[in-house]
């Protein structure tokens, strides 16, 4: 039998035990399980099974009625056991009781058995991203340089570029923000003011070109590129100006959306500058929505 409740302080041993199993033991969850379990809008719900902790996820709010199901991890010896199914179902339940009216969740290629049970739960998949990173010891790290034509922003300017640009387009209207996707028009000064840089270039007072920096959601110095768009020209100009930014950081990286439709201008820019892809530029990390 599988019982469930929410998380405790004392099950942050075995929360950690569980997630050093996945990503070859490079799991993000140690680096946000204390953030998490002192979140009050949020809920770390684990389940029991003969006395022992076989699996957790977290629930939160992105926006104002917009619930995010997040890092569902599972011991390999219970994975079949039905366990994720009785969460999701436990989470469905709470965000109806608490009035949302939309559930968004992400998962990556690879998660073939999750992505089974996420449609079967009735998630839709509405967008699609290519992940890709540059580290330190990437070639194309070296080639940083700084823009005197780059300045900075108002989110006041930045928001109707990002509303027609076709960076949003092929992201169905959802802002990337780490491994969180944000439905833009929901309320896109909120999503902005965790942006650590609104980076443009103009042209006779009208933005060709826009950059967003989103502020670091991990601890291990990930420079996070979460938008970019603009005139041919411009964005490779931006994202050269970025690297400059980063050099310090670990890694830099980004979500850009792509799909059998259409994808963001920047991707054959990105890959001719030498950013690496887990899968040959096919997308890999996929949106997931549904209604309370």
């Amino acid at each position: 039998m599988i019982t469930l409740r929410k998380a405790i302080p004392s099950d942050k041993t075995r929360i950690t035990e569980i997630s050093s199993q996945i990503w070859d033991g490079k799991d993000y969850i140690p680096e946000v399980l204390n953030n998490w379990l002192d979140d009050p809008n949020g809920e770390v719900i684990v389940a029991i099974a003969d006395g022992k902790l076989i699996s957790f996820a977290r629930r939160s709010y992105l926006l104002s009625g917009y619930a995010w199901f997040e890092g569902a991890r599972t011991d390999p010896a219970y994975r079949n056991s039905g366990v994720f199914q009785e969460i999701s179902r436990y989470f469905l339940d709470a965000v109806r009781r608490e009035g949302a009216d939309g559930i968004g969740l992400s998962t990556h290629i690879d998660n073939g058995a999750s992505i089974h049970i996420i449609e079967k739960n009735g998630f839709r998949k509405v967008a699609s991203y290519v992940y890709l990173e540059a580290e330190r010891s990437a070639a194309v790290r070296r080639e940083g340089r700084p823009s005197s034509r780059v300045f900075e922003v108002t989110t006041e300017e930045a928001i109707p570029f990002i509303r027609n640009s076709e960076f949003l387009r092929a992201a169905h209207g959802h802002f990337p923000h780490g491994w969180k996707f944000y439905p833009f028009e929901r309320d896109p000064k909120l999503i902005l003011s965790k942006m650590e840089h609104l980076l443009g270039i103009q042209e006779s007072d009208r933005l060709i070109g826009l950059l967003c920096v989103g502020e670091s959601l991990r601890q291990e110095q990930e420079f996070t590129i979460d938008f970019v768009d603009g005139r041919v020209g411009t964005v490779e100009e931006l994202l050269r100006h970025a690297i400059h930014l980063a050099a310090e950081y670990r890694v830099v990286e980004m979500m850009v959306p792509k799909d059998e439709a259409a994808q963001a201008p920047a991707i054959p820019i990105l890959e001719r500058m030498g950013f690496a892809a887990w899968n040959e530029f096919i997308p890999d990390v996929f949106l997931y929505e549904r209604t309370p």
